[in-house]
Protein backbone atom coordinates (compact mmCIF):
# COMPACT_ATOMS: atom_id res chain seq x y z
CA UNK A 1 0.00 0.00 0.00
CA UNK A 2 1.28 3.08 -1.20
CA UNK A 3 2.33 5.64 1.68
CA UNK A 4 -0.53 8.25 3.46
CA UNK A 5 -3.60 9.46 1.45
CA UNK A 6 -2.69 7.38 -2.38
CA UNK A 7 -5.51 5.04 -1.61
CA UNK A 8 -8.08 7.46 -1.04
CA UNK A 9 -9.85 6.39 -3.87
CA UNK A 10 -9.96 3.05 -2.32
CA UNK A 11 -9.94 0.59 -4.91
CA UNK A 12 -6.64 -0.04 -3.70
CA UNK A 13 -5.37 -3.42 -5.34
CA UNK A 14 -4.49 -6.59 -4.00
CA UNK A 15 -1.35 -6.11 -3.98
CA UNK A 16 1.02 -2.86 -2.53
CA UNK A 17 1.88 -0.26 -5.17
CA UNK A 18 5.03 0.89 -5.57
CA UNK A 19 5.73 4.74 -4.56
CA UNK A 20 6.73 7.03 -7.08
CA UNK A 21 9.57 9.33 -6.39
CA UNK A 22 8.86 11.82 -9.51
CA UNK A 23 8.33 15.54 -8.45
CA UNK A 24 4.43 15.02 -9.22
CA UNK A 25 4.19 13.23 -5.58
CA UNK A 26 6.04 15.82 -3.51
CA UNK A 27 3.36 18.32 -5.75
CA UNK A 28 0.61 16.33 -4.58
CA UNK A 29 2.13 16.05 -0.95
CA UNK A 30 2.13 20.01 -0.53
CA UNK A 31 -1.41 20.40 -1.87
CA UNK A 32 -2.64 17.96 0.48
CA UNK A 33 -0.85 19.02 3.15
CA UNK A 34 -2.32 22.25 2.57
CA UNK A 35 -6.24 20.98 2.60
CA UNK A 36 -5.34 19.17 5.72
CA UNK A 37 -4.45 22.35 7.37
CA UNK A 38 -7.02 24.82 5.62
CA UNK A 39 -9.59 22.05 7.25
CA UNK A 40 -8.33 21.97 10.53
CA UNK A 41 -8.18 26.17 10.50
CA UNK A 42 -11.37 26.20 9.29
CA UNK A 43 -13.50 23.98 10.75
CA UNK A 44 -12.52 24.76 14.05
CA UNK A 45 -13.45 28.27 13.48
CA UNK A 46 -16.51 26.89 12.54
CA UNK A 47 -17.08 24.68 15.72
CA UNK A 48 -15.43 27.62 17.53
CA UNK A 49 -18.45 30.11 16.44
CA UNK A 50 -21.43 27.73 16.72
CA UNK A 51 -20.36 26.16 20.44
CA UNK A 52 -19.64 30.39 21.35
CA UNK A 53 -23.46 31.28 19.99
CA UNK A 54 -25.40 28.19 21.38
CA UNK A 55 -28.12 29.94 22.45
CA UNK A 56 -28.17 30.97 18.72
CA UNK A 57 -27.26 28.23 16.41
CA UNK A 58 -29.59 26.01 18.66
CA UNK A 59 -32.09 24.59 16.01
CA UNK A 60 -31.80 20.72 14.88
CA UNK A 61 -30.05 22.03 11.54
CA UNK A 62 -27.67 23.93 13.11
CA UNK A 63 -26.56 21.00 15.27
CA UNK A 64 -25.69 19.19 12.25
CA UNK A 65 -23.85 21.39 10.88
CA UNK A 66 -21.82 21.48 13.97
CA UNK A 67 -21.59 17.52 13.81
CA UNK A 68 -20.33 17.89 10.08
CA UNK A 69 -17.46 20.37 11.23
CA UNK A 70 -16.51 18.31 14.16
CA UNK A 71 -16.66 15.37 11.54
CA UNK A 72 -13.90 16.79 8.98
CA UNK A 73 -11.71 19.00 12.00
CA UNK A 74 -11.11 15.26 13.15
CA UNK A 75 -10.54 13.77 9.77
CA UNK A 76 -8.59 16.33 8.31
CA UNK A 77 -5.92 16.06 11.74
CA UNK A 78 -6.03 12.43 11.14
CA UNK A 79 -5.43 12.73 7.87
CA UNK A 80 -2.55 14.66 8.35
CA UNK A 81 -1.21 12.68 11.04
CA UNK A 82 -1.48 9.64 8.75
CA UNK A 83 -0.12 11.48 5.66
CA UNK A 84 3.06 12.33 7.43
CA UNK A 85 3.17 10.03 10.46
CA UNK A 86 5.13 7.06 10.98
CA UNK A 87 4.97 5.02 7.91
CA UNK A 88 4.27 0.97 8.49
CA UNK A 89 7.11 -1.31 8.07
CA UNK A 90 8.50 -5.23 8.80
CA UNK A 91 9.76 -4.00 11.64
CA UNK A 92 5.78 -3.54 12.88
CA UNK A 93 5.73 -7.49 13.80
CA UNK A 94 3.10 -9.74 14.94
CA UNK A 95 0.04 -8.75 16.41
CA UNK A 96 0.70 -5.20 16.62
CA UNK A 97 1.36 -4.75 12.86
CA UNK A 98 -1.90 -6.95 12.24
CA UNK A 99 -3.90 -4.18 14.65
CA UNK A 100 -2.05 -1.13 13.04
CA UNK A 101 -2.48 -2.33 9.63
CA UNK A 102 -6.26 -3.23 9.82
CA UNK A 103 -7.77 -0.56 11.88
CA UNK A 104 -4.83 2.25 11.09
CA UNK A 105 -3.10 2.27 8.17
CA UNK A 106 -6.15 0.57 6.23
CA UNK A 107 -7.94 4.22 6.03
CA UNK A 108 -10.21 2.54 7.80
CA UNK A 109 -10.69 5.39 10.38
CA UNK A 110 -10.68 7.40 7.96
CA UNK A 111 -12.89 6.39 5.57
CA UNK A 112 -15.36 5.60 8.78
CA UNK A 113 -15.68 9.88 9.25
CA UNK A 114 -15.86 9.76 5.67
CA UNK A 115 -18.87 7.61 5.47
CA UNK A 116 -20.22 9.74 8.78
CA UNK A 117 -20.01 13.00 6.84
CA UNK A 118 -22.02 11.53 4.28
CA UNK A 119 -24.98 10.21 6.40
CA UNK A 120 -24.89 13.53 8.36
CA UNK A 121 -25.36 15.56 5.12
CA UNK A 122 -28.13 12.75 4.28
CA UNK A 123 -29.56 14.38 7.64
CA UNK A 124 -29.45 17.69 6.79
CA UNK A 125 -31.09 17.22 3.56
CA UNK A 126 -33.98 15.85 5.32
CA UNK A 127 -34.27 17.97 7.59
CA UNK A 128 -34.51 20.76 5.29
CA UNK A 129 -36.72 18.82 3.24
CA UNK A 130 -39.51 18.81 5.64
CA UNK A 131 -38.87 22.00 7.23
CA UNK A 132 -39.41 23.69 3.61
CA UNK A 133 -41.76 21.01 2.39
CA UNK A 134 -43.48 19.63 5.12
CA UNK A 135 -43.69 22.33 7.77
CA UNK A 136 -46.15 20.77 10.19
CA UNK A 137 -44.40 17.30 10.24
CA UNK A 138 -40.90 18.85 10.79
CA UNK A 139 -42.58 20.03 13.38
CA UNK A 140 -43.07 16.88 15.26
CA UNK A 141 -40.07 15.04 14.10
CA UNK A 142 -37.40 17.28 14.20
CA UNK A 143 -36.36 18.54 17.83
CA UNK A 144 -33.10 19.45 19.11
CA UNK A 145 -33.00 16.25 21.41
CA UNK A 146 -33.62 13.94 17.98
CA UNK A 147 -30.95 15.90 16.23
CA UNK A 148 -28.59 15.28 19.38
CA UNK A 149 -29.25 11.68 19.23
CA UNK A 150 -28.58 11.81 15.58
CA UNK A 151 -25.36 13.04 15.89
CA UNK A 152 -24.18 9.92 18.01
CA UNK A 153 -25.86 7.89 15.90
CA UNK A 154 -23.93 9.50 12.74
CA UNK A 155 -20.82 8.61 14.48
CA UNK A 156 -21.23 4.84 15.23
CA UNK A 157 -22.86 4.11 11.98
CA UNK A 158 -19.67 5.16 10.29
CA UNK A 159 -17.24 3.26 12.37
CA UNK A 160 -19.44 0.13 12.04
CA UNK A 161 -20.54 0.73 8.60
CA UNK A 162 -17.28 0.67 7.51
CA UNK A 163 -15.79 -2.57 9.75
CA UNK A 164 -15.70 -4.58 6.41
CA UNK A 165 -12.77 -2.41 4.89
CA UNK A 166 -10.96 -3.53 8.19
CA UNK A 167 -11.25 -6.77 7.87
CA UNK A 168 -10.38 -6.98 4.47
CA UNK A 169 -6.62 -5.99 5.23
CA UNK A 170 -4.04 -8.32 5.84
CA UNK A 171 -0.37 -7.20 7.00
CA UNK A 172 2.47 -8.97 5.49
CA UNK A 173 6.07 -8.54 5.07
CA UNK A 174 6.10 -5.04 5.84
CA UNK A 175 3.11 -3.98 3.50
CA UNK A 176 -0.72 -3.76 4.49
CA UNK A 177 -3.19 -4.29 1.82
CA UNK A 178 -6.69 -5.31 0.85
CA UNK A 179 -7.50 -9.26 0.28
CA UNK A 180 -11.11 -9.61 -1.09
CA UNK A 181 -12.13 -13.45 -0.85
CA UNK A 182 -12.19 -13.64 -4.73
CA UNK A 183 -13.33 -11.92 -7.60
CA UNK A 184 -16.98 -12.42 -7.72
CA UNK A 185 -17.26 -11.34 -4.19
CA UNK A 186 -15.60 -8.05 -5.13
CA UNK A 187 -17.60 -7.06 -7.26
CA UNK A 188 -20.81 -7.87 -5.47
CA UNK A 189 -19.36 -6.01 -2.69
CA UNK A 190 -18.39 -3.39 -4.74
CA UNK A 191 -21.53 -2.81 -6.12
CA UNK A 192 -23.32 -3.12 -2.62
CA UNK A 193 -20.91 -1.17 -0.97
CA UNK A 194 -21.09 1.99 -3.81
CA UNK A 195 -24.93 1.94 -3.98
CA UNK A 196 -24.94 2.41 0.14
CA UNK A 197 -22.35 5.12 0.72
CA UNK A 198 -22.86 7.29 -2.31
CA UNK A 199 -25.59 6.14 -5.06
CA UNK A 200 -28.69 5.74 -2.50
CA UNK A 201 -27.67 9.11 -0.47
CA UNK A 202 -27.19 11.17 -3.25
CA UNK A 203 -30.48 10.48 -5.16
CA UNK A 204 -32.49 11.06 -1.96
CA UNK A 205 -30.09 14.22 -1.10
CA UNK A 206 -31.07 15.32 -4.90
CA UNK A 207 -34.56 14.55 -4.55
CA UNK A 208 -34.79 16.73 -1.26
CA UNK A 209 -32.96 19.65 -2.72
CA UNK A 210 -34.70 19.64 -6.15
CA UNK A 211 -37.85 19.41 -4.23
CA UNK A 212 -36.92 22.46 -1.73
CA UNK A 213 -35.99 24.42 -5.12
CA UNK A 214 -39.23 24.35 -6.36
CA UNK A 215 -40.76 25.28 -3.03
CA UNK A 216 -38.72 28.13 -2.92
CA UNK A 217 -39.72 29.63 -6.04
CA UNK A 218 -42.94 29.43 -5.23
CA UNK A 219 -42.79 30.85 -2.26
CA UNK A 220 -40.78 33.72 -3.92
CA UNK A 221 -43.77 34.32 -6.23
CA UNK A 222 -45.67 34.54 -3.75
CA UNK A 223 -43.53 36.67 -1.98
CA UNK A 224 -43.85 39.10 -4.80
CA UNK A 225 -47.14 40.67 -3.75
CA UNK A 226 -45.90 40.57 0.18
CA UNK A 227 -43.22 41.92 2.56
CA UNK A 228 -40.78 39.20 3.17
CA UNK A 229 -39.94 39.49 6.53
CA UNK A 230 -36.71 38.16 8.22
CA UNK A 231 -37.63 34.83 9.26
CA UNK A 232 -37.73 33.96 5.83
CA UNK A 233 -35.16 35.27 4.52
CA UNK A 234 -33.17 33.80 6.95
CA UNK A 235 -34.53 30.24 6.52
CA UNK A 236 -34.12 30.16 3.18
CA UNK A 237 -30.14 31.45 3.28
CA UNK A 238 -29.76 28.83 5.38
CA UNK A 239 -31.36 26.48 3.10
CA UNK A 240 -29.32 27.52 -0.03
CA UNK A 241 -26.27 27.53 1.80
CA UNK A 242 -26.79 23.97 2.56
CA UNK A 243 -27.79 23.77 -0.99
CA UNK A 244 -24.22 24.87 -2.40
CA UNK A 245 -22.81 22.36 0.46
CA UNK A 246 -24.40 19.56 -1.15
CA UNK A 247 -23.33 20.47 -4.69
CA UNK A 248 -19.66 21.02 -3.65
CA UNK A 249 -19.96 17.26 -2.06
CA UNK A 250 -21.17 16.00 -5.18
CA UNK A 251 -18.43 17.53 -7.52
CA UNK A 252 -15.59 16.12 -4.76
CA UNK A 253 -16.92 12.67 -4.27
CA UNK A 254 -17.91 11.95 -7.90
CA UNK A 255 -15.03 10.88 -9.53
CA UNK A 256 -13.18 8.65 -6.84
CA UNK A 257 -16.41 7.07 -6.51
CA UNK A 258 -16.79 6.15 -10.15
CA UNK A 259 -13.31 5.21 -9.98
CA UNK A 260 -14.10 2.86 -7.27
CA UNK A 261 -17.26 0.79 -8.94
CA UNK A 262 -14.87 0.70 -12.23
CA UNK A 263 -12.22 -0.96 -10.31
CA UNK A 264 -13.91 -3.27 -8.37
CA UNK A 265 -16.06 -3.81 -11.49
CA UNK A 266 -12.68 -5.14 -13.01
CA UNK A 267 -11.84 -2.29 -14.57
CA UNK A 268 -8.12 -0.69 -14.97
CA UNK A 269 -7.34 2.22 -12.50
CA UNK A 270 -3.38 3.41 -12.16
CA UNK A 271 -3.09 4.51 -8.54
CA UNK A 272 0.05 6.25 -9.30
CA UNK A 273 -1.01 8.38 -11.93
CA UNK A 274 -2.02 12.31 -12.24
CA UNK A 275 -5.62 11.66 -12.74
CA UNK A 276 -5.46 9.80 -8.75
CA UNK A 277 -3.99 12.32 -7.37
CA UNK A 278 -6.55 15.14 -8.69
CA UNK A 279 -9.32 12.21 -7.29
CA UNK A 280 -8.10 12.38 -4.28
CA UNK A 281 -7.31 16.07 -3.69
CA UNK A 282 -10.94 16.26 -4.55
CA UNK A 283 -12.13 14.21 -1.57
CA UNK A 284 -9.67 16.06 0.83
CA UNK A 285 -11.09 19.06 -0.38
CA UNK A 286 -14.54 18.43 0.49
CA UNK A 287 -13.41 18.51 4.04
CA UNK A 288 -12.08 22.43 4.09
CA UNK A 289 -14.67 23.86 1.61
CA UNK A 290 -17.69 23.80 3.66
CA UNK A 291 -16.17 26.60 6.27
CA UNK A 292 -15.21 28.66 2.96
CA UNK A 293 -19.40 28.10 1.83
CA UNK A 294 -19.98 29.48 5.36
CA UNK A 295 -18.55 32.24 5.34
CA UNK A 296 -19.45 33.90 1.95
CA UNK A 297 -22.80 32.28 2.03
CA UNK A 298 -24.84 31.82 5.66
CA UNK A 299 -25.64 35.40 6.72
CA UNK A 300 -26.61 34.25 10.54
CA UNK A 301 -23.06 32.47 11.02
CA UNK A 302 -21.45 36.02 9.27
CA UNK A 303 -23.26 38.04 11.96
CA UNK A 304 -21.97 35.81 15.18
CA UNK A 305 -18.37 35.87 13.52
CA UNK A 306 -18.17 39.54 13.49
CA UNK A 307 -19.61 39.65 17.10
CA UNK A 308 -17.30 37.58 18.27
CA UNK A 309 -13.90 39.13 16.72
CA UNK A 310 -15.22 42.76 16.20
CA UNK A 311 -16.71 42.92 19.85
CA UNK A 312 -16.20 46.16 20.11
CA UNK A 313 -17.25 48.54 16.92
CA UNK A 314 -16.84 52.36 18.04
CA UNK A 315 -19.31 55.07 16.67
CA UNK A 316 -17.14 58.04 15.83
CA UNK A 317 -15.15 59.38 18.35
CA UNK A 318 -16.79 57.83 21.51
CA UNK A 319 -16.82 54.56 22.75
CA UNK A 320 -19.82 53.16 22.15
CA UNK A 321 -20.01 49.58 21.69
CA UNK A 322 -21.96 48.24 19.05
CA UNK A 323 -24.06 45.24 19.81
CA UNK A 324 -26.89 43.15 18.57
CA UNK A 325 -30.19 45.16 17.83
CA UNK A 326 -33.15 43.95 20.04
CA UNK A 327 -34.83 43.09 16.16
CA UNK A 328 -32.01 40.83 15.51
CA UNK A 329 -31.49 38.87 18.82
CA UNK A 330 -35.27 38.53 18.45
CA UNK A 331 -35.07 37.38 14.73
CA UNK A 332 -32.00 35.23 16.06
CA UNK A 333 -33.88 33.44 18.65
CA UNK A 334 -37.05 32.95 16.74
CA UNK A 335 -35.05 31.20 13.75
CA UNK A 336 -33.81 28.36 16.45
CA UNK A 337 -38.05 27.20 17.06
CA UNK A 338 -40.09 25.38 15.56
CA UNK A 339 -43.17 27.14 16.35
CA UNK A 340 -46.33 27.10 14.19
CA UNK A 341 -45.45 30.90 13.24
CA UNK A 342 -41.81 30.13 11.65
CA UNK A 343 -43.00 30.42 7.91
CA UNK A 344 -40.00 28.75 5.71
Amino acid sequence: MSSGMETTARPTSSKPSSVDSSSTVYVLGAVYGTIGCLGILGNTLVCTVFLMRQNVFGSSTNLLILNQSMIDLVDSILYLVLRFGPQLSDQWDGIWGELACRIWFSEYIIWSLFVASTVNLLFVSLERYFAICHAVKHRKLFTPRRANIGRVIVWIGGFLYQSYWAVLHTFSKGECYPVWPSPTVQKIGGVFFFCCEYLIPLSIMCFSYANIVIMLRKKSKRDNTQAVNSFQRAKRNVTLTLCVVFLSYTVCWTPTEIAYIMYNLGGHYDFESTLHGIFTALVLGNMCVNPIIYTFKYERFQVELKRIFLKRNRVGDVGITVDATPRTQAVDQNLDQEGPSTIR
